[in-house]
C-alpha cells in the first residue's frame, strides 16, 4: 500500500486554499479514519482466513456467545451488527451449517426464532480467540489505557452526532 499520511495532509492543505471554508481538520481525521478502519478489517480477515471464516461471521458468532444464555434473536443479531435482516439471515444460515449455532422456536412466542450457541460453536470460538487476541493485539500494542479511553469517548462523541 502506498498511502502516505504526509500526503494526506499536503492534500487537504491544498484543497483548503482553493475550496472556501473548507473543514481540512476534519476531512483529514475522516480520511484517516476510513483508512484505518479498512486496514483493521483487512488484518482481521487476513487473521481469520486460516479459520475459514471472515469478520462478520466471527463477530456474529461472538455476538450469540455473549447474550444471555447463549441465545438470540436474529433481528437482535443484525441491530448488534448494523446488518440487513437479510444479511443477519444469510450469517445465521453459515453458523447453522456449520454446526455452531442451532435455531428453535421460542415457547413463550412461537412466532420467534432463537439462534443458540451450540458446544462445537463454544469450542470453535476457544479455539480461535487467543490466536486471534494475539495477532490483532499486536496493532495495538503501543495504546495506553487513556489512549483507549479518549479514542472510545471521541469516537462516541462522533458516533452519537452521526445517529443510529
Amino acid at each position: 500500500m502506498s498511502f502516505s499520511q504526509t500526503e494526506l495532509v499536503n492534500a487537504m492543505r491544498l484543497l483548503s486554499t482553493r475550496l472556501p471554508q473548507f473543514p481540512e481538520q476534519q476531512n483529514q481525521v475522516s480520511r484517516m479514519l476510513r483508512i484505518v478502519t479498512e486496514r483493521l478489517s483487512s488484518h482481521l480477515n487476513e487473521n481469520l482466513k486460516a479459520f475459514g471464516i471472515n469478520e462478520n461471521l466471527w463477530f456474529s458468532l461472538m455476538a450469540v456467545y455473549v447474550s444471555p444464555n447463549s441465545e438470540i434473536l436474529p433481528s437482535r443479531l443484525s441491530d448488534l451488527m448494523d446488518l440487513t435482516r437479510t444479511s443477519a439471515t444469510r450469517l445465521s444460515d453459515d453458523m447453522v451449517e456449520r454446526g455452531w449455532v442451532e435455531r428453535y422456536i421460542n415457547q413463550k412466542d412461537r412466532r420467534q426464532i432463537v439462534l443458540k450457541l451450540t458446544p462445537s460453536g463454544k469450542t470453535f470460538i476457544h479455539e480461535v480467540w487467543p490466536q486471534i487476541a494475539r495477532q490483532s493485539g499486536q496493532a495495538w500494542e503501543d495504546f495506553t489505557k487513556e489512549d483507549y479511553d479518549t479514542l472510545q469517548h471521541l469516537l462516541g462523541k462522533l458516533l452519537n452526532r452521526l445517529g443510529n
